[in-house]
């Protein structure tokens, strides 16, 4: 029998710290080594080349999305999803590997070393990616859309007080020890904060699967694109989320515009950790209430918003100089802080609630290989910077992604807001 809509599933308080847990733990480890900040910074160690500075992005988005419309497909009408959310947790042994390598000789051989970086985080990635459908949509069926947001806002508000003290520990790393010892102690601290997540998911209790009719259930299988032509919700979603998520042409080049335009110490990173996990601790708390008051739309305008203010305000550094507003970039960590709170307390809770039952992990592994055309936008930026200039890549990553934050204004309410 499929519960009442809103209404709490069996175990709810159980699943509600387990999620708890695993959502807490997996965003602290990745303070340590943030996608943005820390891996760049790691791979300009290695290579001056953008492009492939740029391949960060590129291969951590890409290995996470594209393999996830043929997860869904695979997962979509099985009764149980737990079985495919823990066969993916064996991926993240390969964050070890990484540490382990760093912690030997092998630095001292650039392109092995970056050979084995990026296919490590390509296979810790595709593999959370594969987990990351049953996540969501276990998420969906064990936490109703109000009690949604204050799990998520709860959770980042945690990841932002820890992080806190993560990022002035990953200040004083960097600048007291040496590399390469420094980025393996770094990824050493991520795998062992991944090891509650793995526990609190191997506890979680995944509630009955909601009554889907066999016959909505075929067509669902059988016409998967169908969604994005008939689906006016859908479509809009993901042009917000595909012009929004523009903003990785520039993600992986404020810290090299840091050093080499603005001339800030390496231990800025630092700064620039803290300023986005100071952020979350605001957010979380915000746009957690914006989110159960108003609804995941409101959210999405927020974090849009702050994904076109990141650019424009390293624009506006690059274009005026001066000491006093080159130590004010950490604004533009702020700005990233804000947007991803946003992505999970209003895109991927927005694309949840318009999901029919029996539907969701279509709508999950479609939505997310579809912004697989993402994966391109760090390698294009840094194509861009090498044959134009800084003004240009910061210009015109914030006009693309202001016009994702106007397209954020035609979201109609999901069911569950009106």
């Amino acid at each position: 029998m499929s519960k009442l809509p809103g209404a709490p599933s069996p175990h709810y308080r159980w699943n509600f710290y387990a999620f708890l847990v695993d959502y807490a733990s997996f965003g602290l480890a990745f303070t340590f080594i943030d996608v943005s900040t820390v891996m760049p910074a790691l791979v300009g160690q290695l290579t001056d080349s953008a492009p492939i500075i740029g391949l960060v992005n590129t291969i951590f988005t890409g290995a996470w999305l594209l393999p996830q419309l043929a997860t869904a497909r695979y997962i979509n009408n099985k009764p149980r999803k737990k079985p495919y959310l823990l066969a993916g947790l064996g991926g993240r042994v390969f964050l070890g590997m990484i540490a382990a390598a760093l912690w030997t000789a092998l630095p001292r051989y650039p392109i092995s070393m970056l050979a084995l970086f990026f296919i490590c985080l390509g296979l810790f990635a595709a593999a959370d990616g594969f987990t990351s459908v049953a996540w969501f949509d276990i998420l969906a069926r064990a936490i109703p859309l109000k009690q949604r947001g204050r799990l998520m806002g709860t959770a980042q508000f945690i990841i932002g007080v820890a992080g806190i003290g993560a990022g002035a520990l990953v200040g004083l790393i960097l600048a007291h020890r040496p590399f390469p010892s420094n980025y393996a102690m770094l990824f050493t601290l991520a795998s062992v904060a991944l090891v509650p997540s793995a526990i609190a998911l191997i506890l979680l209790r995944e509630p009955p699967p909601n009554d889907v009719s066999q016959e909505t259930s075929n067509q669902t299988q059988e016409n998967w694109w169908k969604l994005l032509v008939s689906d006016r919700a859908f479509r809009n979603l993901m042009i917000c989320r595909i012009l929004v998520g523009m903003m990785g042409l520039a993600t992986s080049f404020y810290v090299g515009h840091a050093a080499d335009v603005l001339h800030l110490p390496p231990s800025i990173i630092g700064d620039f950790v803290v300023a986005q996990t100071l952020t979350r601790i605001v957010t979380s708390i915000v746009l957690g209430w914006v989110s159960e008051r108003w609804g995941p739309r409101y959210v999405i305008r927020i974090g849009s918003a702050a994904a076109a203010a990141g650019p424009l305000f390293a624009l506006s550094v690059h274009l005026a100089g001066g000491d006093w507003l080159a130590w004010a970039y950490p604004l533009v960590y702020v700005a990233l802080g804000i947007v991803n709170s946003a992505w999970m307390l209003g895109f991927f809770n927005y694309l949840l609630e318009i999901a029919p039952d029996g539907m969701r992990p279509a709508y999950v592994g479609l939505g997310n290989t579809l912004m697989g055309a993402l994966t391109l936008a760090p390698m294009a930026g840094g194509w861009l910077l090498e044959t134009t200039s800084y003004t240009a890549l910061f210009g015109a990553t914030a006009a693309i992604v202001a016009l994702g934050f106007l397209f954020t204004l035609k979201l109609k309410p999901a069911q569950s807001e009106s």
